[in-house]
């Protein structure tokens, strides 16, 4: 399993630019492993690559408004295709940045909560529908 924590990123979520309501960020990146193990095998377990999985979870605080975290969060919910896009610190308009995840991804959990005199807070999490790139 692989797995990318970035900090100051740019997350940018259906198209609406959403890093300033984020604290944290974890791309998870799997792949399953499956026995291929064979009596020539001898007394050794081998094994194949499977189907790969993208996960990609977050959270912060709660920004209410139109293109703000909650709507475009609450928005997406259950929906196919929606795009996540993640670059690291420091992307201009127009330049490249090695190490930037973008996946089509299906938001299966949005929580806002928090404690009495807290900070509203937010999590989610987000399935991949393909390959992440």
């Amino acid at each position: 399993m692989a797995s990318v924590v970035y900090r100051n990123a740019k997350i940018l979520i259906s198209g609406a630019l959403l890093n300033c309501s984020f604290n944290e960020f974890t791309i998870d990146y799997t792949a399953e492993i499956l026995d291929d193990t064979t009596f020539c095998n001898g007394t050794t377990r081998s094994h194949k690559g499977g189907l790969t999985m993208a996960k990609m979870t977050g959270g912060g605080f709660i920004e209410f408004g139109q293109n703000l975290v909650e709507q475009v969060l609450f928005n997406a919910v259950g929906l196919d295709d929606t795009v996540i896009t993640v670059f690291p610190d420091g992307i201009t308009e127009g330049s490249s940045a090695p190490g930037a995840y973008s996946m089509k991804a299906v938001i299966d959990t949005f929580n806002v909560g928090g404690a009495v005199g807290a900070l509203l807070g937010f999590d989610f999490s987000a399935a991949g529908q393909g390959i992440a790139a």
